[in-house]
């Protein structure tokens, strides 16, 4: 749900960036009080493996495709601060780097996919957590719903801020509607699947790692303590995610769907003559666009963009957190309750 410079109205485009330049810098403020040993590698690592899942497009059963958008999952492990945060720089390496959404609409695409996303999803989860008891079944069914409801709200939102862009009597606003939520309900399954098994995964592997879930972990250690794995774990786990989001973005991304996306085919349907008119472009193209001796390696440059983007999300998680100072351990420990 990348959307393109043109596609949204200036003033729109305005106001959504407004919006996101506070919710981000308020989860900035926010990671600055809990900024300790895990909670940077840990938005590095998350950054990548979203940035990598972001590049495998699955079809939905017609001639459209998906994507992880990856904020639920995000929230689920670094919390909504550093989720929002991750969700961004990953926005902007993809814009800076392919042009993958346009640099004007940056501030829409951050609503949608990291506010929405972080926040939101947090949200959802915890709320319907409260059903369970905190259990690992109410952690699961939580970030399933809570991915499809984000998705779904999204696409919601983006029909909004369509809308307020375009004259009415130059588009047909209900057959937007009915096919922006048509076709990222079913993406949302998709999402939800996704993030459902990842969570899964975690919870069976390392527990600990769930935002918040420190007492999930380890009960014995008393009721409302923050419990944080130690340094040797956070470095395994750390490895681990690169070279699981490495061995997405190299072996997986040139598997992915060529239909368009949900919004493009939406678009697509419309016929509208684009204002391009002053968009900034990327340093590429797009994904495919690096240059390669044989055209029949385009797989490979796709691979190459998909492992550059990768560490390159994750290096600027790393200096934003040499840029934040320090919190106080006891400081720290409470942000983490």
């Amino acid at each position: 749900m990348h959307i393109q410079d043109g596609v949204l109205s200036p003033v729109v485009c305005a106001a959504t960036g407004a919006i996101s330049l506070g919710t981000v810098g308020y989860s900035v403020h926010r990671l600055k009080q809990s900024v300790g040993d895990r909670t940077i590698p840990l938005t590095g690592m998350m950054a990548a493996l979203v940035f990598a899942g972001q590049m495998v497009n699955f079809p939905i059963g017609a001639p459209v495709s998906g994507h992880l958008l990856g904020g639920v999952l995000a929230a689920a492990v670094v919390g909504p601060w550093a989720g929002c945060v991750a969700m961004t720089l990953v926005l902007f390496v993809q814009w800076a780097l392919f042009s993958d959404g346009g640099l004007f609409a940056l501030g829409a695409n951050v609503l949608h996919m990291a506010v929405i996303g972080a926040w939101g999803g947090h949200a959802v989860r915890m709320f319907v957590q409260r059903f369970f008891g905190g259990s690992r079944k109410g952690i699961v069914i939580g970030s399933v719903i809570a991915a499809w409801a984000t998705v779904m709200a999204a696409a919601a939102l983006f029909c909004l801020e369509f809308r307020l862009s375009w004259p009415s009597r130059e588009i047909d606003f209900s057959k937007v509607f009915t096919l922006m939520v048509s076709f990222h309900s079913l993406i949302g399954l998709g999402e939800a699947l996704i993030t459902g098994v990842a969570i899964s995964f975690v919870l069976n592997q390392r527990p600990e790692l769930i935002w918040k879930m420190g007492t999930l972990a380890r009960p014995h250690e008393g009721a409302g303590k923050s419990v944080h794995p130690p340094i040797a774990t956070i470095t395994r786990t750390l490895v681990a995610g690169l070279v699981i989001a490495l061995a997405i973005a190299s072996f997986l991304s040139p598997f992915a769907s060529s239909f368009d996306d949900g919004l493009e085919a939406v678009l697509g349907k419309l016929n509208l003559e684009l204002n391009l008119t002053g968009s900034v472009p990327g340093l590429l193209e797009d994904y495919d666009r690096i240059p390669v001796p044989v055209a029949a390696w385009q797989s490979i440059a796709v691979s190459f963009a998909g492992i550059g983007g990768t560490l390159a999300v994750f290096v600027l998680a790393w200096l934003l957190g040499k840029a934040l100072p320090a919190a106080p351990p006891q400081l720290s420990e409470a942000a983490g309750e």
